[in-house]
């Protein structure tokens, strides 16, 4: 009955009873059903008894993070839903509340043909006019006290409400709008922690230090934008401070003519997003260097290993493995060390430095399946899995249900739209695939790791024949990092195709340089092209290019 306990019972947790266990006779098979639904049934009730015990101590997010696993457990029970909206409102996330509702409408709709209960409508209602949202408890604002900025975890930002500037009127819905927005987008990648809207209401129009604000929002990064209107003209700007030190980390103006506002603003959000998160990590990566070894977080070990990884050299990439296994056992429930996990076992398969692939697909897949267990809403790790049900078993179907669930979470994540990308090409749709890929480049135009998104196009158009584009995004990507090998297989490939044969030999010698070992035929045979046709001409022209068959 008490708190301690009840978390460590749900930590026990981890999935249906015998989940994939094979059918063995219709008596076993009612037990396991029965078996099944009494170990949720009872699971779902200390996932409440423990929501509510968090509730009472004044731990919202403590509430939160055990209601989301009741949603999981049981994503079509609109009363639960309602417990989530609830929660996220207590925790002055009304953004994500409202975020929820919406989610609930749609799986209604989608699953049950049905729509909301008066009683949710209600609910969001409230919610919507800053009902629910209780005051922190006084042992909450006593830990504030002590600790006055964020520690162990992801930094926080605020975003401030944007300001109106110059002699036209700009409605305030338009720049108070265009905030939300911004928190709504930022809140769906989990890193950075974005606070809720709502706390930041007061800071309007403001001149305080952002030192201040910082402290009485607690927070260590802010960021702030205005909007001007000149005739048909209406510009954009906003600034990434690090509180700290006033110090702008970055800023940038964008420009929407006429009546393209509403066109734009989705983009926009995005591009900002984008850059934030970016350069947020390049700000927390240094401070992460200068922390003695011992005081590392999970959250400093990922950020970490991240940076080695995408390098694609052989000794800092295994640096990274061990790095994301300290990360997990630090802090086994942190989604994005298990998704980040994903992809270094997939890259690692990629290219050809796994020992015992069929080990790391293995783990690749507990990795990814972890991730959803422990959030599952986050994009990220939604979308690795999706990608990885196409690529190591051609399941295409269960890719793209977790492709759209992944979108709808997040939908201006450009690592998000870049895993979504690939699925569509192995398919044989180029042309969803060119459209995935552009969509991730147009959100991360200066993405530190774009020749990843280099790569999906130019394996988009490899499958659609256009070779010539397909040998240009190749070379593109080849030039950002020669190290890719998955990237190497296609641009070859596509010099094969449009008979330049001597070009496609210099960069399969490149690829061999870094997978000695490679071979054709193994690849032909494991490849996720759905079409074996394709498989079959890929293999032909990687032979002709000067690789081993």
């Amino acid at each position: 009955t008490d708190r301690a306990s009840l978390a460590e019972v749900a930590d026990l947790y981890t999935g249906p009873f015998l989940a994939d266990f094979p059918s063995v006779c219709p008596d076993f098979d009612a037990w396991v059903t029965l078996t099944r639904d009494r170990i949720a049934s009872s699971v779902m009730d200390i996932f409440g008894r423990l929501a509510d015990l968090c509730g009472a101590e004044g731990d919202a997010a403590g509430a939160v993070m055990a209601v989301e696993r009741m949603v999981a457990l049981d994503p079509l029970r609109e009363d639960i839903h309602r417990r989530m909206m609830t929660a996220y409102a207590a925790a002055g996330r009304r953004t994500d509340a409202i975020r929820q509702y919406n989610a609930c409408v749609e799986m209604l709709r989608r699953d049950l043909d049905a729509s909301p209960e008066a009683e949710t409508a209600a609910l969001v209602q409230r919610i919507r006019d800053g009902g629910l949202v209780k005051a922190p408890s006084e042992a909450v604002i006593a830990r504030l006290a002590i600790d006055p900025q964020p520690t162990g975890g992801p930094p926080w930002v605020a975003i401030l409400p944007f300001t109106a500037l110059g002699p036209n009127p700009v409605a305030p819905y338009l720049y108070q709008g265009f905030a939300d927005d911004l928190v709504c987008n930022l809140a769906a990648l989990r890193e950075p922690v974005v606070i809720s809207s709502h706390s930041t209401r007061d800071f309007i129009d403001t001149n305080a230090d952002p030192r201040q604000i910082a402290l009485d929002l607690n927070v260590r990064y802010i960021v702030t934008g205005s909007i001007r209107q000149s005739g048909e003209m209406t510009r954009i700007s906003a600034e990434l401070l690090f509180a700290e030190s006033s110090m702008v980390v970055w800023a940038q103006s964008f420009d929407v003519t006429g009546g393209m506002w509403f066109g734009a603003q989705d983009q926009i959000v995005g591009r900002i997003v984008s850059s934030l998160v970016r350069y947020v990590d390049e700000s927390e990566l240094k401070r992460s260097r200068a922390k003695p070894p011992n005081h590392l977080t999970a959250y400093d070990l990922r950020l970490q290993a991240q940076e080695l990884i995408f390098k694609l050299d052989r000794g800092s990439f295994d640096q990274a493995g061990d790095l994301l296994c300290r990360a997990v056992a630090i802090d086994p429930r942190y989604a994005p060390a298990h998704a980040t996990l994903v992809d270094w076992h997939s890259l690692r398969v990629g290219q050809g430095w796994s020992d015992a692939p069929g080990a790391d697909m293995a783990a690749l897949d507990i990795a990814a399946r972890a991730a959803i267990a422990c959030d599952a809403h986050y994009a990220r790790a939604l979308a690795s899995f999706g990608h990885n049900c196409s690529f190591l078993y051609r399941d295409y179907d269960s890719a793209i249900d977790f492709f759209a669930r992944a979108l709808e979470a997040a939908p201006n994540d450009a690592t998000v739209w870049k895993w979504t990308s690939s699925t569509y090409s192995y398919m044989g749709d180029g042309a969803e695939g060119t459209r995935r890929a552009m969509r991730a480049l147009e959100l991360s135009p200066r993405d530190p790791f774009a020749y990843g998104i280099y790569s999906s196009l130019c394996l988009a158009a490899y499958v659609a024949g256009a070779y010539e584009d397909s040998v240009s995004w190749g070379l593109q990507s080849f030039r950002e990092n020669p190290r890719y090998t998955s990237n190497s297989r296609y641009l070859a490939a596509g010099l094969v195709a449009l008979g330049r044969i001597g070009d496609a030999r210099e960069i399969a010698q490149s690829l061999t340089s870094i997978q000695p070992n490679f071979r054709v035929q193994p690849l032909t045979q494991r490849h996720p092209f759905r079409d074996p046709a394709k498989r079959a001409l890929l293999g032909q022209r990687l032979v002709q290019a000067g690789l081993k068959p």
